[in-house]
C-alpha cells in the first residue's frame, strides 16, 4: 500500500487526523488506541514501582525481576503496536479519501 500519509505536511496531516477521528470507525479506534496506550504507560509504570519497591526493601529476588522484565517488553510492545496501527489506519484513510 502507499504510504501517502507519512508524505503529507504537518497541515495536511492534522487536517487528515481531524477528518478521520470525525468519522465513526475513526472515534471508535481513537477510543481502543488510546486505551491500549494507557495500559502500556500502566504497565510500565508499575514494572518500575515495582523495581523501586523491592530495591528500597533489599527483597529484589529472580520472580520480580522475571515479573518486571515480562510487564516491560508486553507494554512497550503495546506502545509500538498502537503507534504502529495508529499510522496505519490515518495511512488508509488518506489514501481512500485524500485528493
Amino acid at each position: 500500500m502507499k504510504n501517502k500519509y507519512q508524505r503529507l505536511s504537518k497541515e495536511e496531516k492534522k487536517e487528515c487526523k481531524k477528518a478521520y477521528y470525525n468519522t465513526l470507525k475513526g472515534k471508535e479506534i481513537n477510543i481502543r488506541l488510546t486505551r491500549v496506550n494507557l495500559t502500556g504507560i500502566i504497565g510500565i509504570l508499575f514494572s518500575l514501582y515495582l523495581y523501586f519497591n523491592s530495591k528500597s526493601n533489599n527483597s529484589l529476588d529472580v520472580l520480580t525481576i522475571v515479573i518486571m522484565v515480562i510487564l516491560s517488553l508486553a507494554s512497550i510492545i503495546f506502545l509500538i503496536m498502537s503507534f504502529r496501527l495508529r499510522r496505519k489506519c490515518l495511512n488508509e484513510y488518506a489514501v481512500k479519501n485524500l485528493k
